[in-house]
């Protein structure tokens, strides 16, 4: 998968971090490709000194270990994408894939989310571009895959 790493004080209008979003919108669009329901995605703002951060939240617990542990991977797969080794900059992802579905499975789930994120990567980049401008809901991210401008 070839992905354009920008340098980490890139950041978007109104002070989000554009690393921070492509993050996030890895998890969304590989969860929302498995059938996961999303709720929200938020990209929190960078305060000086610290570095960006957001999270994405889905409705209900969760039921399908697989589907949810290939989520979690996705921000692996694409901070690796991006040539970022170091595991200490997705221990979170790292700790729920592995707590979801055991150590052994994490390769295969980050496989299957680098895979997805490859075939996705048109959406992912509109995904990336919203969230760099304002938080989304799950009616965004329709029109998203619909491939609808949504208005800011």
């Amino acid at each position: 998968m070839r992905v354009a790493r920008r340098p980490a004080s890139a950041q978007t209008r109104g002070m989000r971090c554009l690393q921070t979003a492509q993050h996030e919108a890895a998890h969304l669009v590989v969860g929302v490709a498995l059938g996961l329901r999303f709720r929200r995605a938020r990209v929190l703002r960078a305060r000086p000194g610290w570095t960006a951060s957001g999270y994405c939240e889905w409705y209900g617990a969760p039921a399908r270990p697989f589907a949810d542990a290939v989520m979690y991977a996705a921000g692996i797969a694409w901070e690796q994408a991006l040539g970022d080794k170091d595991p200490e900059h997705y221990s979170g992802d790292l700790r729920l894939c592995k707590a979801t579905v055991g150590a052994a499975e994490v390769p295969a789930c980050v496989r299957t989310a680098r895979a997805l994120l490859a075939h996705l990567s048109p959406l992912h980049a509109r995904v990336t571009r919203a969230l760099g401008e304002r938080d989304l809901t799950a009616r965004d991210v329709a029109r998203l895959v619909r491939g609808e401008r949504l208005r800011f």
